[in-house]
């Protein structure tokens, strides 16, 4: 699992159109902000690639990323450097290997949100790929332009957060020299569970002495729509999650929360890879109907080895 604190190198997918061209400038803020690196990989879309047209897509991206990169690069700013890679497939058929290879930190990826529910079957959509990277991994909604990151809001919870993953988060916050504002949202029937968490929101709290960091709890019936009220109330520039699955992130972009043009449709998203110890909120049909199917297999493959 990526546990690096700092982020040195960031994938952008590029497939030559009009939405890559617009993900390649924001990707040049992004690395020119954190001082990173950027990995451009194309995919072909076709089952194999010929020497030939290997060497002319790593041709066709190097000059695409060129034009693009240098049309931003300001005369006073620091070179952004990038390298590129060209693989066979679709995005999802090679992502892993490419992140684990190349030693890279974050993916950072486009999505449309007026379409993402309805293509979740495409190979290179975005909710697919996060489960396939331990890495953390950016959702720039196609109608977003790089706006200098001043405030993060991380929706977690605070008595199911793993140390690492946090660290992970705060590094993030440094290195973009943002403020960063953890938010636990809670229904009204977890009022009985409030003396535990902010109980462990001071222990967090304490933790995190001396980081440019705040912490709050906001009652709300809906969690996704607290987490994006509270995102937009504190003029924030991003939304950071961290869940086991994408299941969150789908809702997100799912009918009832575009039509309403909520924040998360304005702002990018950071996902974060993390094991939990409870289900996550809202999200209990998708637990358990993996639940479900795992202890299917683990019958299946019981009654394979007794008969």
């Amino acid at each position: 699992m990526c546990k690096n604190v700092t982020i040195k190198r960031v994938l952008v997918p590029v497939q030559f159109d009009k939405a890559s061209k617009k993900l390649l400038r924001y990707a040049w803020h992004l690395a020119n902000t954190l001082g990173a690196e950027l990995l451009l990989l194309h995919t072909s879309q076709t089952p194999d690639l010929t020497f030939t047209q290997q060497s002319r897509n790593i041709h066709q991206l190097r000059s695409f990323g060129e034009s693009i990169l240098s049309q931003e690069q300001k005369p006073t700013a620091k070179l952004v450097p990038y390298e590129c890679v060209v693989r066979p497939g679709f995005l999802r058929d090679c992502v892993a290997d490419v992140v684990k290879q190349n030693a890279v930190d974050m993916v950072l990826m486009e999505t449309c949100v007026l379409h993402q529910e309805d293509n979740l079957n495409d190979p290179n959509n975005a909710a697919a790929i996060i489960e396939l990277v331990s890495c953390p991994v950016m959702v720039m909604p196609c109608t977003v332009t790089y706006k200098k990151l001043e405030t993060l809001v991380f929706a977690t919870d605070f008595t199911d957060q793993e140390d690492h993953v946090l660290q992970q988060i705060v590094g993030f916050a440094e290195q973009a020299e943002a403020n960063l504002k953890l938010v636990q949202i809670y229904t009204k029937e977890e009022r009985e569970q409030l003396s535990n968490y902010k109980a462990a929101m001071r222990a967090i709290e304490k933790k995190l002495h001396g980081k440019k960091v705040k912490l709050g709890l906001l009652e709300e019936e809906d969690m996704l729509e607290g987490i994006s009220d509270y995102a937009e109330k504190s003029s924030a520039n991003m939304l950071i999650l961290a869940t086991q699955d994408n299941f969150l992130l789908k809702r997100l972009f799912s009918s009832n929360y575009i039509k309403t043009m909520a924040y998360h449709t304005r702002y990018p998203i950071l996902t974060f890879r993390q094991q939990k110890k409870k289900p996550c909120s809202g999200c209990c049909a998708n637990c358990t109907s993996k639940q479900a199917t795992q202890l299917s297999m683990i019958a299946n493959i019981t009654g394979i080895e007794n008969s």
